[in-house]
């Protein structure tokens, strides 16, 4: 008998199932502990889970029918919320999707040892084996990749792909149990179980692959923006070095005119209006130096190009850097992260409206870590969802600064109070 409830086969199954759940959501999870902590609680949790349902399934096998999969659900997902450090709305959805694939190898196994060996129990274990490996191998190989790159996209979006998991489950699992259990049914409620199933998982994957596919899609915007800005900034570059080429051949037409009036001073011996004539003129090539911010050339551009920006839009900008020539962060990922910041600062200044908008930045280094700070005056009504802005012009910028950032274990913080915007970044440093 396919079903048949001795303790050793009931173990077995109970214990493969429990294992393939456990193993199909860590797979997909960020666990909340140390893997030594996790993999002795979920040890724990297989053996106790296991008892349990084979003492239940002896004693009351009709009822261990009906309700088994839904108090597993539930199971799972109070033990996954205590291990997880993912959302709850996360967390459903996982618990959702591997209860599709858990319960087709049930059913896979029961009908595959019922047609081809007679209803012989350990047929029915022996596929469930191969179902398991099968499914664990396509969850790592071709699913794992893919579902951990659009996670952190869909963040607070997972309510509603929980919502949506849920009401599958709960439709599959009601049509597979009532009025009776599907397995003891006729083939034309087989049938429509299979397809509900079917077009429920299909629902699933079309639905992953097409956020895939708008995150791909995101990801290139972000980088034609961030190419943008990179382009920006080399003009602006390429425009200083060009005045100051043209500086250069000034001060060259001028020094002789210079040198003739110092001889002429000379030669009369005024000598104060040969001091007078030498202060004005250091004053003047003092005013015409520009700055440098920092050691770094990449910084040093960068904060050179955006101070001339907010002087040329009435913006009042300080800059304290100490940042080494060598810091081990590639000139591509200084444009992204401190470009972006210092182009969201100018237009928030602007948006702002304010009499005397500033920027204030503050780059450090403290424990191998560079330390980036931008303050700037804003409206006020900044709106976060997920620690992001939401603004047409700050949105892609943003994302390309924390997508940047992630190379150099960066954290980014971002917040407004007081009509005042900071942006804090903290990269890894060699």
């Amino acid at each position: 008998m396919v079903l048949g409830v001795t303790a050793g086969v009931s173990i077995i199954r109970n214990l493969l199932e429990i294992i393939q759940s456990c193993v199909l959501f860590l797979i997909m999870d960020k666990p909340r502990y140390s893997w030594k902590k996790t993999i002795a609680a979920y040890a724990a949790f297989i053996a106790l889970c296991t008892a349990v349902f084979t003492i239940w399934v002896l004693v009351d096998p009709q009822s261990y029918g009906r309700l088994i999969t839904v108090s597993f659900l539930v199971i799972l997902i109070l033990f996954f919320r205590f291990m997880s450090s993912c959302s709850i709305s996360r967390i459903l959805y996982n618990v959702s999707l591997l209860a599709f694939v858990l319960l087709w190898g049930i059913g896979i196994g029961v009908r595959c040892a019922t047609i081809f060996f007679d209803g012989n129990v350990w047929a029915d274990i022996l596929f469930r084996l191969f179902y398991f490996a099968v499914a664990v191998w396509l969850y790592y190989r071709y699913f794992r990749q893919t579902y951990l790159e659009i996670a952190e996209y869909l963040q607070s979006r997972w309510k509603w792909m929980a919502a949506v998991a849920l009401a599958g489950d709960a439709l599959f699992i009601y049509y597979s149990v009532y009025p009776e259990h599907v397995m003891i049914r006729g083939i034309h409620d087989r049938i429509i179980s299979c397809g509900i199933g079917i077009i429920l998982f299909a629902t699933h994957v079309i639905m992953l692959r097409a956020i895939y596919a708008m995150r791909s899609e995101m990801l290139a915007r972000e980088e034609t923006a961030s190419s943008m800005l990179h382009n920006a900034y080399l003009e602006r570059s390429l425009a200083m070095i060009q005045e100051k080429v043209e500086q250069a051949d000034r001060a060259r037409h001028d020094a002789r005119h210079h040198d003739l009036v110092i001889m002429e001073y000379a030669r009369r011996g005024e000598t104060e209006e040969l001091l007078r004539y030498m202060e004005e003129k250091a004053e003047a090539e003092e005013r015409e130096t520009p700055t440098r911010f920092c050691e770094n050339r990449a910084v040093n551009s960068i904060l050179t190009a955006y101070a001339q920006q907010a002087k040329q839009a009435g913006i009042r900008m300080t800059v304290e850097a100490a940042v080494r020539r060598d810091i081990g962060i590639r000139d591509i990922d200084f444009t992204a992260i401190l470009g972006n910041a210092l182009e969201n600062a100018v237009n928030g200044c602007m948006e702002a409206e304010e009499e005397t908008p500033f920027i204030h930045v503050v780059i450090h280094t403290k424990n191998n870590k560079l330390v980036i700070v931008v303050k700037n005056t804003c409206h006020g009504r900044v709106v976060f969802e997920n620690g992001i802005p939401q603004s047409k012009k700050s949105g892609i910028g943003v994302r390309s600064m924390i997508r940047s950032a992630a190379n150099y274990d960066g954290q980014l913080d971002l917040h407004c109070a007081d009509h005042i915007f900071t942006a804090r970044i903290i990269l890894k440093a060699s």
